[in-house]
């Protein structure tokens, strides 16, 4: 009986562990140019779930940054749960920021010639994994064109400092 305890309890503090230690991977990159996303290009380099902003999915974003008491990113691709197995693609663009929230634009799947988004379902250690390819020409004359694959996406880890955007 001691020994099944003993084995649980590691268990559960690997689990704390994994589940509280981001480690989430980014490779590719967003580019876009004019209407109506705005002229950028992002390389994100890790990625979190959506429950520390409210919303069932991922965050794939930039690095973090910190200005005075504040941590955050600027830029990246939102991947919201639109429900029925499908995910809605909202991207962000870091030259039109406020602090660290910027505008954010859905992407039109009409407008993509590929619109390929997949969020894997959550591992034991309460993980993401997936891509988000994008391929699209907007009526205004611009451009989207993405290539992420994402791995490992967890929960944003538990920062001092209190209202952090991180």
């Amino acid at each position: 009986m001691k020994a099944v305890l003993i084995a649980l309890a590691i268990l559960a503090l690997l689990f704390t562990i994994f589940r509280s230690h981001p480690q989430g991977s980014v490779t590719g990159d967003i580019r876009s140019t004019g209407a109506p996303h705005g002229d950028f290009v992002v390389r994100p380099v890790t990625c979190y779930t959506g429950g520390h902003w409210g919303f069932d999915g991922v965050w794939v974003v930039t690095e973090t940054l910190t200005e005075g008491d504040r941590s955050g990113f600027r830029g990246g691709l939102k991947i919201v749960d639109a429900g029925a197995g499908g995910w809605d693609a909202l991207v962000e663009n870091p030259n039109i920021c406020q602090g660290f929230k910027c505008q954010q634009r859905r992407v039109d799947k009409k407008y993509c010639r590929v619109h390929d988004v997949v969020v894997s379902d959550m591992s034991a250690f309460l993980r993401y994994s997936g891509h988000a390819l994008f391929d699209c020409l907007f009526p205004e004359g611009g451009t989207l064109k993405a290539a992420l694959t994402f791995d490992g996406c967890a929960e944003v880890p538990t920062q001092g400092g209190g209202d952090a955007d991180l």
